[in-house]
């Protein structure tokens, strides 16, 4: 676990959100961790690689009922000066100007909850969150604050389904994907040499360094799934519509028109995929 500095992840005011969202969740008793850039920033920074900017923050909540999340957000706008986003239900601004979403998540259900915020919340559909939750967690230290934020693989197969969901609001995910799968192989090169080293035995020469570093991260994303087959379908629809270029995902990775091809795209893709197989075909 690294101790990171709250300036080096490029967001103003992020220690004050997470010390306001640390104390409401904790008089209502409620679990909560970093995605997306948050959990993405943290592992570069962690890595000596450079955190890429970001507007808002998200986390996923866990909660029991709409109700304690109204509860939460309440607590917020009534206790620490945020202000809600009337077009959407999951979002507040924070006194600092800067969005924060919550994303709920658990064993939600109807009680009682007649309001359209409720109803909003109710129709939210966070596939992958409880399974990242159970398996796919990690605790960074920010100055003195300790939370938990998604692990990488855990960020990765969130933004696949994010992006599934919404192809035409996540631009950004598919380059957060590439990027991502670039720097896995050489950042995280002692746990796969430590972890993995039957692939290096088994592949021959077939794969590079950087592929297999590839298909260590679908085998990690397959302990994540495993116990779920719906979300296993899912993933693995999602990769083989990419890899088939039935989907616009390969396309949108590339950053270097002149180096990249969305051939060469798909076939990282076809990598990772490969490994979440092989990795279910291991662990189940």
């Amino acid at each position: 676990m690294s101790n990171l500095l709250y300036n080096a992840l490029q967001n103003s005011h992020l220690k004050d959100i997470i010390h306001d969202l640390q104390k409401a969740a904790s008089e209502l008793e409620i679990v909560f961790f970093g995605v997306g850039a948050l959990a993405r920033n943290t592992w570069y920074i962690a890595n000596n690689e450079q955190a890429r900017g970001t507007k808002d923050v998200d986390f996923g909540v866990y909660v029991p009922s709409t109700g304690i999340y109204i509860q939460l957000r309440e607590k917020l706008v009534e206790d620490y000066s945020y202000r809600k986003v009337s077009t959407n239900a999951f979002r507040l601004i924070s006194p600092y100007g800067i969005p924060l979403d919550l994303l709920p998540f658990g064993q939600i259900k109807e009680d009682n909850e007649t309001t359209r915020e409720g109803a909003a919340i109710l129709s939210i559909n966070l596939e992958g969150f409880s399974e990242v939750y159970t398996h796919g967690l990690t605790i960074v230290e920010i100055e003195n604050d300790k939370i938990q934020v998604c692990s990488i693989p855990s960020v990765i197969l969130l933004k696949l389904i994010a992006y599934d969901d919404r192809p035409e609001n996540r631009p950004k995910d598919p380059l957060d994907i590439d990027s991502i799968m670039k720097h896995y192989p050489s950042i995280e090169m002692e746990f796969i040499w430590a972890e993995y080293t039957f692939l290096y035995e088994e592949d021959r020469g077939d794969l590079s360094s950087e592929e297999i570093g590839i298909k260590v991260l679908g085998y990690e994303i397959s302990k994540i799934i495993h116990e779920n087959k719906k979300l296993i379908n899912r993933t693995l629809n999602i990769l083989t519509r990419a890899i088939n270029l039935d989907s616009k995902l390969a396309q949108q990775m590339i950053q270097d028109a002149e180096k990249e091809t969305i051939e060469s795209k798909s076939k990282i893709l076809k990598t990772l995929k490969e490994g979440i197989q092989e990795g279910l075909n291991k662990y189940n």
